[in-house]
């Protein structure tokens, strides 16, 4: 498979994954994400997959919009370096959220057939 082909899966897991936070899909996210996730927040918090599940069930990730823009992609032997800008508009639930913008790192790897997230990493891009 080319890297063409390669990031257009990579793109369809991306809009899984953001759909499933949405929609607080916890089968869509457990299928996508990886079960040695690293998710790292823009506030420098770092959780592993289950960590980040709770927090989701908590309500402190309560997310109504998630747009990437900008992409790269860097194809390696079944591992996928993406990054890119996103901008999302979230907060915990019951209190208002906020659009922010980031700059962002995800790592999927082919595992068992399908692309799992593997890690993320994102750093606030602060207004000017």
């Amino acid at each position: 498979m080319g890297n063409a082909a390669i990031e257009r899966e990579i793109r369809a897991a991306e809009a899984a994954l953001y759909r499933a936070m949405i929609a607080k899909d916890y089968r869509a996210l457990e299928e996508i994400l990886a079960p040695d996730l690293v998710y790292v927040h823009s506030t420098a918090v770092s959780e592993t997959k289950k960590e980040y599940l709770a927090g989701v069930a908590k309500g402190l990730y309560d997310y109504e919009s998630i747009s990437s823009r900008g992409l790269t992609f860097h194809v390696h032997d079944g591992c996928v370096a993406m990054s890119g800008a996103v901008d999302m508009l979230v907060g915990e639930t019951g209190r208002p959220r906020d659009m922010i913008h980031l700059l962002f790192v995800l790592i999927w790897a082919k595992q068992a057939g399908a692309w799992r997230l593997q890690f993320r990493q994102a750093t606030r891009i602060m207004p000017r």
